[in-house]
Parts: C-alpha cells; structure tokens; sequence
C-alpha cells in the first residue's frame, strides 16, 4: 500500500491551501517526509501523522534543495537537538548527490544546533536508478528530473515508489518536460506531478499545464495528483483544464489532500 498525503500544495509563494511543499508518504507502513519545505513539521503536526513530533520522523527524503523543498530539515534537525526527544534509533536522511556538502555548510552556519541529541544522523546521497528497500519490504528509486541548480545539489530527482504488490507511485519533484519523468509515469498507478505555471507563465525547470498535459497523454498514468501549484495555476479548475488525457483521472490538489494505491484504500479529498 502507498498513501501520500499533500502537506503542502503551493511552490515558493504560499496560499491559502497551497502552502510550500511538503509529502508525508506511507509506504507499506514505512513513514517517509519529503521535501519538507517551509512550515512542514507544524503542518505534519497538525494532521495527526507524527503525534510524537520529532520522534514520528524516521526518514526525510529530498528531491532537491532549494529552500521550499528543504527548509524544515533545518527546524527537524534543531528540534532533534533538544533533549526531550527519547527516540534512540538513527535518523535518516536521503536525498541528491550534494546533500553532504550542503549539510556542512548549515553546520558553518549553526554548528552543534544541527546535531540530533540522542540519535545518530546518517546522511545518504542516492544515485539516478539506485533501488533502495525500506524495512517494510517496499521500495524507492531515484530519477534524474530536469531541474537545474546552482551552488546546491548537482542533480535533482524525482521517485518511484513500488509496494510489495509491485504497485507504483511516482513523485516528479520539481522539473521540466523530461524523458526520465515520462518513461518513471508511464503506467503507474499514482502520479503526483508538479504543475506549478499557467502556458503564459511557462517557466524553464517547471511543468505548465500543456506541458503536464502532454505527459499524461503520453504516459498514461491510472491518476494523476497535480501539486506545486503557484498562484496563477492554483485559482484555476485544473481538472477542468487537462480533461482527462490518455485516460487518466485528474485530481488537483490542495493542502490536505490524500491519495492511495490501490485507489479504493482511501480516495482523494480536499
């Protein structure tokens, strides 16, 4: 089973129900937060999925590191400095080749503040196709995504996420039109894909909604969550808009919103 629930919707710009990025993923009961962006641990908090706070968060994984996919790992790993956490098992954190070095520079920055009190921080950066298996037999694998950046991670990535069913769900990140992202999609059972601008706005590094159009005709996903919305495209009916290409059910998303596979585990809502 994988369940995804939307903590965040927005890009850099928050809205009302869209604020920056931030995923809480269940995958066959492993507990995963991603890209935990600005206000994610409060938000995670809030919808009941870490009632221990600190101690609920066993695995952060990142996509990329610019600050409204990352910045809450800075206010996690401060609050794992605090002696009121007791969880005593490692904290992980995965993310894209860079992640080291980035790491080390908050360090510069705040020192000893970033070092978990009571449990080891183990730091992992992944490679494009790695498969990495989570103790509930699930697994996850890396995809490079079209995203540049400078002076921070020297790729950015997008996921798979595979439940012991053989179930699929792909996360895009943040990216432009790619091949990775379109063959990562084609037939999956999930598909939670940015679709951050309006045509007008098309932005290089992003997904507009004829471009997200297009992938969805092409690689046929069984649905489709848009997310990463900035304003523009999140004051517009974004189902409406795409239809359903290829076939595939089209669900926008705002803060709050949940979505599984199989499907029928828990539909999407607001």
């Amino acid at each position: 089973m994988i369940r995804i629930h939307v903590l965040g919707a927005g890009g850099a710009t928050p809205l009302p129900g869209h604020s920056p990025a931030a995923y809480h993923v269940d995958l066959d009961g492993d507990p995963i937060l991603m890209d935990p962006g600005p206000g994610a641990l409060v938000r995670l908090v809030g919808a009941g999925l870490a009632p221990r706070g600190v101690d609920d968060v066993a695995l952060v994984l990142l996509t990329h590191l610019h600050p409204d996919h990352c910045l809450d790992l800075v206010a996690l790993l401060f609050a794992a400095h605090s002696p009121l956490p007791v969880r005593r098992d490692p904290l992980v954190v995965w993310g894209p080749p860079g992640l080291l070095a980035w790491l080390e520079q908050l360090r510069g920055v705040w020192g000893r503040w970033l070092e978990p009190r009571g449990r080891e921080l183990q730091v992992r950066e992944l490679a494009p196709g790695e498969t990495c298996v989570l103790p509930g037999g699930g697994s996850l694998q890396p995809f490079a995504v079209d995203h540049p950046q400078d002076r921070l991670a020297r790729q950015c990535f997008g996921y798979v996420f595979r439940d012991t069913a053989g179930r699929t769900a792909v996360f895009s990140g943040d990216t432009g039109p790619c091949a990775a992202l379109t063959e990562a999609a084609r037939g999956a059972d999930l598909l939670l894909v940015e679709c951050s601008t309006t045509d007008e706005l098309a932005t290089p590094g992003h997904l507009a909604v004829g471009q997200v159009r297009a992938l969805l005709a092409e690689a046929r996903p069984r649905q489709a969550v848009l997310t990463h919305q900035y304003p523009p495209a999140a004051a517009l009916d974004l189902a409406a808009e795409l239809g359903a290409p290829g076939g595939t059910h089209v669900i926008q998303a705002r803060d709050g919103t949940v979505c599984s596979v199989p499907a029928d585990q828990e539909e999407p809502r607001p």
